[in-house]
């Protein structure tokens, strides 16, 4: 499934600071790709994959986990381009061709 850096491991321990459970990392296909969101959690939900790392909690949602199976989430530390976790993931869909079937989207911004 996911693997995590020690980077990242050290990073999510440090936000989580013993007042949440862990961390859930949810994936949506979009047009242009993966989007990842994440956010603290208090608790798994009763259908997550529950990931430990050291004692560090990943929640991930079935429908995520399908999208997961072999990436690497990385914490970047770099002061002119910004830091954050960054995912280096295998499954990750090619852009969607210009003028093909791709994606449209008739708002200002696609997922």
């Amino acid at each position: 499934m996911l693997t995590l850096t020690d980077k990242a491991v050290d990073v999510i321990r440090d936000v989580c600071k013993g007042e949440y459970q862990g961390l859930r990392i949810m994936v949506q296909k979009g047009c242009s790709g993966f989007s990842y969101n994440m956010g603290l959690e208090d608790a798994a939900a009763d259908d997550d994959q529950v990931l430990e790392f050291s004692d560090v909690k990943v929640f991930v949602d079935p429908g995520s986990a399908l999208w997961l199976v072999g990436a690497t989430m990385d914490y970047v530390d770099n002061s002119s381009m910004g830091s954050g976790f960054v995912f280096d993931n295998p499954n990750t869909p090619p852009p969607a061709a210009s003028g093909g079937g791709g994606c449209s989207c008739a708002v200002k911004s696609c997922g």
